[in-house]
């Protein structure tokens, strides 16, 4: 069985960082490891020479052809290139984990993964930032996926999303949930709080959000409900990581500007990207992991703070319910007063506090890599 899996989100620049990319090396990574004693000949298609740390392990690797000047209209080259590129390759499957990256060859059955519908979701509000090109890369998404073999999502409601938004059937769509990298993983409390020292300076107490920053990620609530907890005589501080707040950005400034309204920029620190390892320690010492999102595809960030044993903090919107469980304290995403009610009502019960580190790690433990690629082998199988 001869697999191309697209590599190229754990690649580009605007989504390598991001839990599209994670997913994608992360995925390639068990399927390896799934395929070691099985007929899987897998190959990679990566681009460019910004190449994440791939894997030891039997597959192919090809290097794809990419535009002098990074655009989201790849799609157009892929159109005529990839077909051939799968042929010379002798591939049975094209696996695109980005539905822009859509392609079909002679013979190849194609599987497309579909993290989530956001642009279509969110249509009205989305329609003045989405850039030209990417706009045109979507449209002629949404018009190809029509034709795929598999259809493949994070979560039950992406699938519903894809069925009801793209008029997918059902039985066309599979949910295959994502892991956790085995990084992710409790580390004591105190050693990580002196790494944060270490790192950033910081010796108080410190709630964490980590991810983008665009608006369904409703961080203005989270600034709103900590500047209400700081008036209510709270000591600690709010971190905010994510690549994307050092970006001289539209919604950034508007984040930047609601905290300057409050008053509070001493007691909100920005460290940016963060790497693997300080984000277990940045997990491990919270106090708690805040996670305001309005809609998720399936929240990543969710499913390793409770990996590393944090209180997690989140909103019972999409396809959060599916990750957390009842290993979570849910809030009204449209009141910042329910985020630190439930903050509150948390901080003072130690012993729920304990049931919630255990029952999250446990939930947590429900997600592996290995899973998912045992399944998607398995979905492999089932369409030659």
């Amino acid at each position: 069985m001869r697999v191309a899996f697209d590599l190229r989100p754990a690649f580009k620049k605007n989504s390598r960082r991001r839990g599209i990319g994670t997913y994608t090396l992360q995925l390639f990574k068990a399927l390896i490891e799934a395929g070691r004693d099985t007929d899987l000949n897998l190959i990679g298609y990566g681009c460019g020479k910004d190449a994440p740390r791939l894997p030891e392990g039997r597959y192919e690797y090809r290097s794809l052809f990419q535009l002098s000047k990074p655009s989201r209209l790849s799609w157009l080259p892929d159109r005529f290139l990839l077909p051939r590129q799968l042929a010379k390759d002798s591939a049975q499957i094209f696996h695109a984990n980005d539905i822009t990256s859509i392609a079909f060859g002679a013979g190849v059955k194609t599987v497309v993964t579909v993290h989530d519908l956001i642009p279509l979701v969110f249509a009205e509000q989305m329609k003045q930032s989405i850039p030209w090109d990417y706009a045109l890369a979507l449209r002629e998404g949404f018009r190809r996926i029509r034709r795929v073999d598999l259809v493949v999502t994070d979560s039950v409601y992406s699938k519903s999303d894809v069925c009801r938004l793209l008029q997918i059937a059902p039985d066309k769509v599979t949910v295959v949930y994502p892991g956790c990298d085995s990084r992710f993983a409790p580390v004591d409390p105190e050693s990580a709080k002196r790494r944060i020292a270490d790192e950033f300076g910081i010796n108080q107490p410190f709630l964490f959000y980590v991810g983008g920053t665009d608006f369904r990620k409703n961080l203005l609530c989270l600034v709103d409900a900590f500047a209400n907890l700081r008036r209510a005589g709270y000591e600690g501080l709010l971190l905010m990581a994510g690549e994307t707040f050092h970006w001289n950005i539209e919604e950034v400034r508007q984040i930047r500007q609601r905290i300057a309204g409050h008053g509070i920029e001493p007691f909100i620190r920005f460290p940016g990207f963060v790497g693997e390892d300080l984000l277990v320690d940045l997990y491990s010492a919270c106090e708690m992991f805040v996670f305001p999102s309005l809609y998720e595809g399936f929240g990543l960030p969710v499913l390793e703070a409770m990996s590393c044993g944090a209180l997690v903090l989140t909103t019972r919107v999409s396809s959060i319910p599916e990750v957390s469980g009842d290993a979570a304290v849910y809030f009204d995403p449209e009141d910042p007063g329910s985020l630190v009610r439930s903050f509150c009502e948390l901080k003072a019960d130690p012993v729920r506090q304990k049931e919630l580190r255990e029952q999250g790690k446990r939930r947590a433990a429900t997600f592996t890599w290995n899973q998912a690629a045992n399944q998607l082998l398995a979905l492999y199988d089932s369409l030659l």
